[in-house]
């Protein structure tokens, strides 16, 4: 019992020192949570290039570098939103194209996406805020896809800034946070196409909203209040503290100072159409920089590719010569109308089978890696709904739009992939924000109270669930990452220890100055021959063929990545063979340092290999299959 009290007793004294330095420190909050930001940062920077590049990653990075090499570049739907592209295309100049810094464009806005919980401080607690940031920091599906080189935690943390602004907006009527509003949603947009989902999703969180709001006394007005209502800019910091939302009635008061500033609502449109119509500019001027072609456009990406000089009108053209303006305009809103009309497309095509089978995916990577974020999500919306804490409309719009998103995803998808649960769990962060802060200060007022148990139940479960999360993040993001029974990784993912081979390849080709690196070996023929996962092209008369510029063209080059990724960024000189007898004879003769074949293939002719001091080592380039196995050979000389 005497141990107990100590233990209180050292627990209030933290707590005490704690309350001390937030009420001396009016940055505090702030500071707290750039604090959960900068670890942030550090968990997706921690072996950031250690896990082989995903089928998706090395097909954009490629396309990044090739912006990058040629000056080129057209928007295609199918590699999404441009913004990588052209940060990617910078950040290899700068610091060399590999897997570190292909990623850490998202890396880096993963880890500010703690950031926006500070968007939303006047409508929550202190402790909700911190501890929305830090459920989004260190959320297992947050931080795997922060370390992936998919676009869909940079949507996902753009779209969710931009949100956060329009709350700050309606918060203080200040315009600037219009502009910045239609800023980040811009680069939202440039990000992935399903910017336009998290659009939808506050459209339809405000209308449940507001149809919760109809149903109560007098609710037409209460929900006109609530569209129109907003505190005035002397009132901004008072509410800060007083809490904006703490219940319906305080809707009067702001619509009372809103009308005395602006009469009604026509007085409102015309107060801020001006603000509209110029951030409205931006969003283009913005979408307009990063979907423009550039060098010859689309010519420049088809095999043999147009030299940049020629081709489409780039943005750069465009700006500098404004007689040329028009004509870029044009043929970026061509081509943007065009491929947003494809990316629609297989949510038309979608049947029960494949929704259920998506869903289960989406399902799974909730349950297994963001169990915690979802039971504190569904725990502080209920919250919020019964009334045991302070009820406010955040926080279940927001809910709103999350749990929407579980189920919406699946539905408009071509394949079922755990990174969509990204859209979902951003989201559900602020009202997992809400219960995460219920168990805090319940924990406090158990202190206060000496109430042993109420205390020891508060850090059981605390504990428990800092326990779950780290194990989570820890095997799932950083020891398993490419394992098949992850519910993070998607199928085609090579395994780990595929890197050993890269890293050789890679040091091969600095010191084989002259002749062909490696050969990439497929000889199965006729009826035999497997198009989906052969590495080469069964025609030889094809092997200079090719749609797009991807080298090498002797390659059924999608069916290999991302190796071909690999070679490009490695400066690796690859050649092809599809002869089992030519194959030898080139190992005999010319000894290429590495030989890669695949080990479906019936024709390798493995003992002449051998023969020849070529070992070799299996590794599974997608996480099942066996088709998938390759083998990559290494010429004893180059061991």
């Amino acid at each position: 019992m005497v141990g107990s009290r100590d233990v209180l007793s050292s627990l209030r004294a933290y707590r005490g020192r704690l309350q001390r330095w937030l009420d001396a420190d009016e940055h505090a909050l702030v500071k707290l949570v750039v604090g959960v930001s900068i670890l942030a940062l550090a968990l997706r920077l921690a072996f950031l290039g250690a896990r082989p590049a995903h089928f998706d990653e090395g097909r954009v990075a490629y396309w990044a570098l090739h912006y990058g090499e040629t000056g080129s570049f057209a928007y295609r739907r199918i590699i999404h939103g441009p913004f990588i592209q052209h940060v990617d295309r910078y950040v290899f100049a700068a610091l060399g194209p590999n897997d570190f810094t292909m990623r850490l464009p998202v890396a880096v806005v993963g880890s500010l996406l703690p950031l926006t919980a500070l968007l939303f401080r006047a409508h929550l607690r202190d402790s909700e805020t911190v501890g929305m940031a830090l459920l989004l920091a260190v959320n297992p599906v947050v931080l795997f896809y922060s370390r992936f080189m998919r676009s869909d935690v940079l949507v996902a943390a753009f779209m969710f800034a931009a949100f956060g602004l329009l709350v700050r907006f309606y918060d203080t009527r200040r315009p600037r946070f219009l502009y910045a509003v239609a800023f980040f949603m811009a680069l939202g947009f440039a990000s992935k196409e399903n910017a336009i989902v998290y659009v939808l999703t506050w459209f339809g969180a405000l209308g449940l909203l507001l149809a919760k709001v109809l149903v109560l006394p007098n609710g037409y007005r209460e929900a006109a209040a609530f569209v129109w209502a907003g505190p005035s800019l002397g009132d901004v910091k008072r509410r800060v503290v007083g809490r904006f939302y703490g219940g319906l009635h305080t809707l009067v008061e702001p619509v009372r100072a809103f009308r005395a500033r602006h009469d009604s609502p026509a007085g409102v449109l015309g107060a801020y159409a001006g603000h509209v119509a110029l951030a409205a500019g931006l969003f283009l001027v913005v979408s307009l920089f990063f979907y423009a072609p550039r060098g010859a456009g689309l010519e420049g990406l088809r095999h043999p590719p147009a030299p940049s000089s020629e081709g489409a009108v780039g943005f750069w053209q465009g700006i500098f010569e404004p007689r040329l303006f028009p004509q870029m305009v044009e043929a970026t809103l061509d081509r943007v109308v065009d491929q947003y009309g494809e990316w629609f497309e297989p949510a038309s095509e979608k049947t029960p089978d494949n929704y259920r089978r998506h869903l289960g995916t989406s399902l799974k990577a909730l349950g297994y890696a963001s169990a915690p974020l979802l039971a504190f999500s569904v725990f502080g919306f209920a919250l919020d709904r019964l009334g045991v804490v302070r009820a406010r409309h955040l926080v279940p719009f927001v809910a709103y739009g999350g749990f929407v998103s579980i189920f919406g995803y699946p539905a408009g998808t071509d394949i079922g992939a755990p990174w969509l649960v990204t859209h979902a769990v951003v989201p559900l962060a602020l009202p997992a924000g809400v219960g995460l802060a219920a168990v805090y200060r319940w924990g406090v007022q158990s202190l206060a109270m000496d109430d042993v148990v109420g205390v020891a139940i508060t850090g059981l479960v605390v504990v428990l669930v800092a326990a779950l999360v780290a194990n989570v993040a820890v095997t799932n993001v950083y020891t398993d990452g490419t394992a098949d029974d992850n519910p993070l990784v998607q199928f085609a993912q090579p395994e780990e220890s595929t890197r050993a081979a890269l890293e050789t390849m890679d040091r091969i080709a600095t010191a084989n100055a002259n002749g062909t690196d490696v050969v990439v070996y497929h000889g199965e023929k006729g009826d035999a021959y497997d198009e989906d996962e052969a590495f080469v092209k069964q025609n030889r008369s094809e092997w200079d063929d090719a749609y797009w510029d991807l080298e090498p063209t002797c390659m059924r080059w999608y069916n290999a990545l991302p190796l071909p990724w690999y070679f490009a960024s490695q400066d690796v000189q690859t050649a092809c063979e599809n002869s089992p007898t030519a194959l030898g004879v080139t190992a005999m003769t010319e000894r290429p340092p590495m030989i890669i074949t695949q080990d479906y293939d019936s024709t390798v002719p493995k003992e002449r290999l051998r023969e020849n001091g070529y070992t070799g080592e299996t590794y599974r380039l997608r996480t099942s299959g066996y088709k998938n196995v390759f083998t990559v050979w290494v010429h004893e000389s180059h061991r």
